[in-house]
């Protein structure tokens, strides 16, 4: 009999422990839901933890819970938005096409991402690289080296799939790198609101692919192209 109710004991721990769990993360999914509204919208410095609490109907206190401060939810929504850029870069490089095509899918999913997710895009490439970690109200020093680490996996992505392209040295790749992220992010930054920046892009990703396979074929057509 006492077998029977120690199972049972340990039974409800076991429903209980899994339901606290499942509440834990709904409330931190929560959070960050609200958070990113209110930060896309008031920007960082004009956002506040109480602002988020109220926007997830959660009393302040609660988000310390899960988040010791701004800076830190911050990092976490800027990690996230690495993630979605990282997983859509890998994507790209594991696709079954020659090399040439590969990259030029590689920029694809880099202006994909910025289409479909503008805000983490503007401070990934922009709020990021204009703030520095000692600056006022900045990232802590480990969430900076946080973000710097998944900056550095979206790179290293792309300097595998443009060192194949190329048949590059991995200096050169690197070098590569550096300077298609900086041409493709601006490419973006002045002429996305622009009615022709599809053109504009594809024209951008047509001259890329140019100088990092050296020569002149067009192997690696447009989107949308058969």
């Amino acid at each position: 009999m006492n077998i029977i109710h120690n199972m049972a004991d340990v039974h409800k721990q076991s429903v209980t422990k899994q339901r606290r769990e499942r509440e834990a993360a709904e409330r931190r999914t929560s959070i960050l839901d609200a958070a990113r509204r209110v930060f896309w919208i008031d920007g960082y410095e004009g956002t506040t933890m109480p602002r988020i609490a109220a926007a997830a109907q959660h009393a302040p206190g609660t988000l310390y819970l899960y988040f010791p401060s701004k800076q830190a939810l911050y990092a976490e929504l800027l990690a996230e938005g690495y993630g979605i850029l990282e997983r859509r870069l890998a994507q790209s490089a594991q696709a079954q096409l020659p090399p040439e095509r590969q990259a030029a899918a590689l920029i694809d999913a880099f202006f994909a991402f910025a289409r479909e997710f503008p805000e983490y895009f503007d401070v990934i490439f922009f709020v990021l690289q204009r703030e520095g970690s000692d600056r006022e109200g900045s990232l802590e020093l480990e969430q900076a080296r946080r973000l710097k680490s998944a900056e550095d996996r979206c790179k290293a992505i792309a300097g595998q799939v443009l060192r194949r392209a190329a048949g590059a040295s991995v200096r050169k790749a690197d070098l590569s790198v550096e300077a298609t992220w900086a041409m493709l992010a601006g490419v973006i930054f002045f002429f996305r609101t622009m009615p022709d920046f599809e053109a504009v892009a594809d024209q951008a990703k047509r001259l890329v692919l140019s100088a990092i396979v050296g020569g002149t074929r067009d192997s690696a057509p447009s989107r949308g192209s058969p």
